[in-house]
């Protein structure tokens, strides 16, 4: 079972592009046999890597792109076999096409799990990494496709561990919110995450209205944001925002991400279904599951891949012919009076990349 996430990029040691690179790549949590590039060399990795921004003048914002993809300590895989899944995922994942990137797996805990780190500019078309949720999503499908496809189980479904049990605990990303969230369930701090969590399943259990629900909220110290021209709900901690604390205000469906109780009640629609209907013993129905429902389009993506990798050799070969006959010599033009046009600049040409197993881009 595989459980793919984008890693935040914090302000550390291994915030910058090498840093990354030299802790996936580090001995004693991998293997060279575990290491993979992708339009890339992985000794000069970061010099490419820099190259390709240089020609396409992107130096400045994000550097890269940071994935991982673990597998459940039970699951019986073995570290070649995972190696194995990172290398057709990012074969088969439109969304990672020409981005420089490495693979690396690391087998230094009990889990076993893959390390993405990729270029933030795209080497063919020079466009920064951009992704919505979306198409995050289509990428865990392709994932669990492919997992099941190798005989291993696919990630559990929102609301289950890893281990297929119903979750109970709060969870976030974010290392340091996850250890506050931990200390609070178990009462060895306070924090007004859970505390607006409490607030908001009482809160949806006694109103009957969008409007009882916020006085409810207010009566138990949170100020609440439900407004036409804005999509998220917020709440506000009205006696931290007293006390000029910057940590006061929270969406709701950052909420229900944190904790499994609010799952189902992610959007303003989530929760104004949610206080309507319970009385009338109708289970709430979240966004997501009306939105994607069991019938969505499986997408062929080897067949995509194919088609993009032909229409990028071609264009390559294109381009290397031009460069071995070179540009006829330029003439003179008699000036007769007339300004001239600009004529247009050509763009660089982008470096052949070298070292990809597999597929080349």
């Amino acid at each position: 079972m595989a459980v793919l996430k984008i890693v935040n990029v914090h302000i550390g040691k291994n915030a910058t592009l090498k840093g990354i690179i030299n802790y996936i790549l580090k001995p004693k949590k991998t293997e060279d046999k575990l290491v993979t590039g992708f339009g890339v060399d992985i000794p000069q990795a970061f010099d490419m890597m820099m190259e390709t921004k240089k020609i396409f003048g992107k130096l400045t914002g994000r550097q890269y792109y940071h994935l991982v993809q673990g597998f459940a300590a039970n699951e019986n895989i073995t570290p070649a076999q995972a190696h194995e899944v990172g290398i057709k995922f990012v074969e088969a994942c439109k969304k990672l096409w020409g981005f420089e990137l490495i693979l690396a797996t690391h087998i230094d805990r009990k889990h076993i799990h893959n390390h993405f780190v990729y270029n933030s500019v795209n080497f063919v078309h020079g466009h920064k990494f951009h992704i919505t949720r979306k198409e995050l999503a289509e990428m865990k499908e392709l994932q669990n496709q492919i997992c099941i496809k190798m005989g291993f189980s696919p990630a559990p479904k929102k609301g289950f561990d890893m281990f297929g049990n119903k979750r109970t605990k709060a969870r976030a990303d974010d290392a340091k919110t996850h250890h506050v969230l931990q200390k609070a369930e178990n009462s060895e701090q306070g924090s007004f995450l859970q505390n607006c969590s409490q607030a908001v399943q009482a809160s949806v259990k006694l109103a009957q209205s969008k409007e009882q629900f916020i006085q409810l909220m207010k009566e138990q110290g949170f100020e609440t944001e439900w407004k036409v021209n804005k999509k998220h709900i917020a709440f506000t901690d009205i006696q931290r925002k007293k006390l000029g604390e910057k940590k006061c205000k929270v969406r709701l469906y950052k909420l229900a991400q944190y904790f499994p109780e609010l799952k189902d009640f992610q959007t303003k629609e989530d929760l104004l279904h949610g206080i309507i209907n319970k009385h009338d013993g109708v289970t709430a129905v979240n966004t997501e599951q009306r939105e994607n429902g069991t019938d969505r389009k499986v997408i062929d993506f080897n067949q995509r891949f194919e088609q993009y990798s032909a229409r990028i050799d071609s264009e390559r070969a294109e381009r290397a012919a031009q460069k071995d006959v070179g540009q006829p010599a330029e003439h003179p033009q008699p000036d007769n009076g007339r300004t001239q046009p600009d004529q247009p600049v050509s763009k660089p040409a982008v470096p052949k990349r070298k070292g990809y197993s597999g597929m080349s881009w």
